[in-house]
């Protein structure tokens, strides 16, 4: 009796575990396609884009908050400044983000306008939202190191906020662009080995080159090593994750604890629809294989459906001595760029990768 139930229990826990999976593949495709229809739709996931400008130029303002004049000088800097340098910034002047975090929706603008060269992803985006009192710059991951989000903060917090507080949204927008201008020209300049972290800079003072360079230097190493502490992780987890699989396969209860550790990191790092979608087919796939492994063993030794197999469990099996003497055993090892020239817009990009670095503010 007590081994009939243990049997049930397994039988009906792989298949909880498979069908699981299938709901978690149904939901991301749901939610992947914008299914209107779809009951996987849920608001906090943000399943709906944002409303985004088109981008026709490097000065967008929506709230005609700046005049013509003040528009035409900011574009002029702006393309003298990616004739000579080849990066490109960009300015959008919203109302508000709406539902959506200034930095979500910084992402999200940045990618669909593709700013920065193809191959490179050298763009920056300023982006003011008026009624929100936040702005956000968004840094291309061709230049996260050479405007790191401590330089990206400071100019937003001692050059651009506070003309913002003044009313002087042109002076404030002006002057960061300026100083991220400044930056990048220096991007080929000599590095030394001193290191300076950003409270060791006297903040009420202006920013020179030097004081950029420090605090570059300082991020530069951190980033070194917060690489090589995910590069570390990536591999162990890499490691553990096939060992897991291994003992599914070949030995029967790895089934369990793969499947355990692939749903903790579902719920650790589950941030959109496609994450579902993914982790969702990787569960299935692994529990369709390992099944499969374990149908091909026991087909050696008892023929049987492999769909029986998938819908009733893994059968009790007998070994060769009490298959012989007719007694039973039980087995020890259990088991953006191209729809603006289309709509007739004069100033495009070919980059568009975000490394999700830069730096917010609110006034």
């Amino acid at each position: 009796m007590n081994l009939l139930k243990t049997l049930m229990i397994r039988s009906v826990t792989m298949k909880i575990f498979f069908f699981v999976c299938l709901f978690l593949c149904t939901a991301g495709i749901h939610l992947k396609t914008g299914n209107p229809h779809s009951i996987f739709i849920i608001e906090v996931w943000k399943a709906e884009d944002p409303i985004i400008p088109p981008l026709r130029t490097q000065i967008t303002d929506t709230t005609s908050t700046l005049t013509n004049a003040q528009k035409s000088s900011l574009t002029d800097t702006l393309i003298a400044f990616e004739k000579r340098k080849g990066s490109q910034i960009a300015v959008l002047i919203v109302g508000s983000t709406g539902d959506w975090a200034i930095e979500e929706y910084a992402v999200k603008v940045f990618e669909t306008w593709k700013l920065g060269r193809k191959g490179i992803d050298d763009g920056i985006l300023i982006v003011v939202a008026m009624q929100d009192h936040k702005t956000r710059i968004e840094v291309g991951y061709g230049l996260e190191g050479t405007i790191p989000d401590a330089i990206a903060k400071r100019i937003i917090e001692e050059f651009m906020i506070p003309r913002f507080r003044e009313g002087n949204y042109f002076q404030g927008i002006s002057d960061g662009i300026d100083k991220l201008i400044l930056k990048i020209d220096g991007e080929e300049l000599s590095k030394t080995g001193a290191s300076a972290s950003l409270s060791d800079i006297n903040v009420d003072s202006p920013i020179t080159e030097e004081d950029l360079r420090t605090v570059e230097q300082k991020d530069d190493s951190d980033k070194d090593i917060l690489d090589k502490y995910i590069v570390f992780l990536a591999g162990l987890f890499f490691a553990i994750f096939a060992i897991s699989i291994i003992i599914a396969v070949f030995i029967g209860f790895g089934i369990f604890g793969i499947t355990g550790l692939t749903g903790l990191v579902f719920f650790m790092v589950i941030l959109s629809e496609s994450t579902i979608l993914g982790i969702g087919f990787l569960i299935l796939w692994i529990l369709f294989f390992s099944m499969l492994a374990y149908y091909l063993r026991e087909k050696i030794m008892r023929p049987r459906s492999f769909w029986d197999y998938i819908l009733f469990g893994r059968p009790h099996t007998r070994n060769s001595s009490s298959s012989r003497n007719g007694g039973i055993s039980l087995d020890s090892s259990s088991s953006w760029s191209s729809s603006s020239s289309s709509s007739g817009n004069s100033w495009s990009g070919d980059g568009g990768s975000s490394g999700g670095g830069g730096a917010s503010g609110s006034w």
